[in-house]
């Protein structure tokens, strides 16, 4: 998908987005752009508590993305189309200001899907789509996708098998 070079699967869109999540460490601060409800309140109920802190930005504002940005700020968290007001975000351009900095670009291309856009061909870092949505009909599929060229990117997000709960479950963790 996306032409990426690597790729991992997950049962939920919330998990797929907690992995990439989980390669921030404590102190770390992260960008997002009006996004899914699900994602602010997996960064606010969880990860802030975890010492990610966070500062939601009208990316389409050069300015207010400066204010907004931190020494601190290792990501870049982009919707486009948003859910739910539909906007456009000019991933290319977001992509060459973050990466400037030394931060990543990670993309919900859940809307567009690959069809439509390509963010890695725009300088993403990471794509994730939900299945849920237009990639296999409306909730008839619960899976999440995420594609990077990079294999730094791929390798944060793993996946380790916990025979503690005696099934095929899989949760994602950050890599060490």
């Amino acid at each position: 998908m996306e032409n990426a070079r690597h790729g991992l699967a997950f049962a939920s869109g919330l998990a797929a987005e907690d992995a990439i999540l989980r390669t921030l460490d404590p102190g770390d601060h992260l960008i997002p752009t009006d996004a899914y409800g699900g994602t602010f309140r997996l960064v606010a109920a969880v990860h802030e508590r975890h010492g990610i802190a966070w500062t939601a930005v009208d990316l389409h504002d050069r300015g207010a993305i400066d204010a907004a940005w931190r020494d601190e700020t290792r990501l870049v968290w982009v919707e486009s189309p948003t859910n739910p007001a539909l906007s456009i975000v000019d991933i290319e351009a977001v992509a060459k200001f973050a990466r400037a900095r030394g931060a990543r670009v990670v993309v919900d291309n859940t809307f567009a899907t690959p069809y439509l856009q390509q963010p890695l061909a725009l300088g993403a870092d990471v794509v994730v789509h939900s299945s849920t949505k237009y990639l296999g009909g409306h909730s008839d599929d619960s899976r999440r996708s995420t594609t990077s060229n990079s294999p730094t990117s791929s390798g944060s997000c793993r996946t380790r098998w916990v025979p503690s709960l005696r099934r095929s479950t899989a949760t994602s963790c950050c890599a060490a």
